[in-house]
């Protein structure tokens, strides 16, 4: 790209000198047009933007980055050859030159079309090439800094939205620039008068595509998702939240270990259809087999059949639904308001500081706790939430380098992959069962994250498409992980839960499924002496797991209620049961002045009010 942009930018300074056209501007117009159209050609072709060797010059072993360089070369040239023949025709004439008021308000027509332009385009990439999102989940998202951000998304975006939105600009505003100071006619002409009115026609533009590009971002969300979020009530957390802190819990004389696995994007839906799932064949044999015959499974479901919890809003990503599963109530960003958000703060001094979590209970009952996983805990408030409920040990990317385990400059997938996770959770695991104390260890996988997971030289080719081997991989690493720990003299006294972060984002992986098919989180707990619960036909959601586990480790607990959670081993209605699924997700979307002020209390809430106040 670089040789052909030098060659270019000759060609052009010759042309333009030859024809007492201005040098300055037309060189710096033809090579940011240039730039731009080969990215643009190298996208929609499907060449890497990031190519370096091809960024600075196009080698043999780039022939087709070289070819559409020299087509965005020769469409660059032969646009200014045909404005300089129409120029010297005279059927081209300069008509207006700009006053510095002009100048600022197309300037600021530049900025609303570009901004009107990324949001339509953001949206549009978000909702079309991610999949399974909602707009709680982008505002939260938006809301966190870039820190632990998985690279390749980034990547994504400046490829995708962002250089999209650009190259409209670029071509809109030289549209608009052109007509403003030129004038087309088929005879010569003389020197037209100062357009006088370009300003303000310039502001409407750039509002009208402001408004417009807003507008279809809005569509592409979805208009009732917007509106719930922002303009309309919900009185659940007023009439239905229980305040954990205020129940009197019982544990029991012998306190049960607990180790708690959170399954990135692990859906029953994996599953073939003779058990409940969607797929032809199995993806997931092992963990089906653990929630039909070894352990007790939650199911939406019939008898038999696999099946999971519905997902909401506030547990729709893998940092919210970690939170609803221990917390009793889903994670949002309070009203969506990101410049005064503190859980955007690289270390926020107080995350949902109104919850009480089973780690705070675990902690009271003195628990040892411990956090495995293998990217960045600090990424989208995930650390700040641990460290302050329950005071868990993180071990992370970070703590994987700082101990030597990885090299300094290892980076796979979102930190190291879920080979290297499994054993360093064996370690782990044993170092804190040695305590005398109970224990609480929890994990997170990675490798099933979208797009199409993480794949190794070891991973078996067995379904001819990546994610499908990914997914049945990394059933078999849970199966032999689980193996091992029966092995293990903790064993017997501990109850384990392995349950999915949320549904899969791979927005490609069940683009052709029945669109009447009800996907759901996997769920199982194994090794509890429970015998007596309705187990099927249930209907609930993320935040009903916080009650659930602790009633596994044979917890009592007064009212069965926790949060907006209900402890799914006792024989009362999840208020997904007593509501309905569509009726408690519409309400999960909703604000929430309850939430607001004694759920974020000292956090998100006071920082707004304090913004407002000022």
């Amino acid at each position: 790209m670089l040789f052909i942009l030098i060659f270019l930018i000759l060609l052009s300074y010759i042309t333009l000198t030859k024809n007492n056209k201005k040098v300055i501007f037309g060189v710096l117009f033809l090579s940011v047009g240039y730039i731009l159209l080969t990215l643009f050609l190298w996208r929609n072709f499907n060449r890497a933007l990031g190519n370096l060797p091809a960024l600075i010059y196009s080698p043999i072993n780039n022939p087709q980055n070289m070819a559409l360089c020299v087509i965005a070369a020769f469409i660059m040239l032969s646009l200014l050859q045909l404005y300089i023949l129409a120029s010297n025709k005279g059927y081209i004439s300069r008509s207006n030159y700009f006053n510095k008021w002009q100048w600022m308000a197309f300037i600021l027509l530049m900025l609303f079309v570009f901004t009107g332009s990324l949001a339509y385009t953001s949206s549009y990439w978000t909702m079309n090439d991610m999949g399974n999102v909602r707009f709680d989940q982008i505002i939260y998202i938006m809301s966190q800094p870039l820190r632990g951000t998985d690279p390749l998304k980034i990547r994504e975006f400046i490829a995708k939205p962002l250089l999209s939105a650009v190259f409209f600009v670029g071509i809109s505003v030289t549209a608009v620039y052109f007509f403003s100071t030129h004038r087309m006619t088929l005879k010569k002409s003389k020197q037209s008068k100062k357009k006088r009115f370009l300003a303000p026609i310039f502001l409407f533009v750039g509002a009208l595509a402001l408004v417009s590009g807003l507008t279809l971002s809005v569509r592409e969300i979805g208009y009732a998702d917007v509106k719930a979020y922002y303009f309309e009530d919900t009185k659940v957390y007023d009439n239905s939240y229980i305040d954990p802190a205020t129940v009197d819990l019982q544990f029991p004389k012998k306190k049960r270990n607990l180790v708690y696995i959170y399954l990135e994007s692990m859906e029953s839906s994996y599953a073939d259809k003779s058990i409940g799932g969607i797929e032809e064949e199995n993806l997931i044999p092992e963990l089906s087999n653990m929630a039909l015959q070894e352990g007790i499974q939650f199911s939406h479901n019939d008898s038999g059949q696999l099946g999971g919890m519905m997902q909401i809003p506030g547990a729709n990503q893998t940092a919210s639904s970690m939170v609803s599963q221990t917390s009793g109530a889903p994670l949002r960003a309070s009203n969506g308001v990101l410049d005064v958000n503190n859980y955007g703060m690289e270390e926020p001094v107080a995350f949902f500081p109104g919850v009480y979590s089973l780690g705070e209970v675990l902690e009271k009952e003195n628990y040892n706790q411990m956090l495995l996983m293998g990217s960045k805990a600090g990424f989208a408030g995930r650390r700040a939430y641990f460290e302050q409920h329950g005071d868990y040990e993180i071990r992370d990317y970070y703590w994987a380098k700082n101990q030597g385990l990885i090299p300094e400059d290892y980076y796979e997938w979102w930190g190291y992959e879920d080979d290297k996770l499994f054993d360093y959770a064996k370690e782990s695991l044993t170092e804190i069962a040695d305590k005398k104390e109970p224990f609480n260890f929890t994990m997170l996988t990675a490798d099933t994250h979208f797009e199409d997971g993480y794949v190794t030289d070891q991973t078996p080719d067995l379904f001819g498409d990546q994610y499908s081997n990914v997914i049945h991989d990394s059933d078999k690493k849970v199966s032999e992980f689980i193996e091992w720990m029966k092995t293990q003299p903790f064993y017997d006294n501990t109850t384990v839960v392995l349950v999915g972060d949320h549904l899969t984002m791979d927005k490609d992986f069940f683009e052709t499924i029945d669109p009447n098919y009800q996907r759901s989180v996997y769920n199982v707990f194994l090794n509890t002496d429970k015998t007596e619960f309705k187990d099927n036909n249930r209907l609930f959601s993320a935040v009903d797991m916080y009650p659930s586990t602790l009633a596994a480790l044979d917890v009592q607990i007064p009212g069965n209620e926790l949060g907006l959670g209900v402890n799914l081993f006792s024989d009362k209605k999840t208020l997904m049961e007593q509501m309905g699924y569509e009726k408690f997700d519409q309400e999960m979307t909703k604000r929430s002045d309850y939430y607001d002020k004694h759920l974020m209390q000292g956090s998100d809430y006071n920082v707004e009010r304090k913004a407002d106040n000022q």
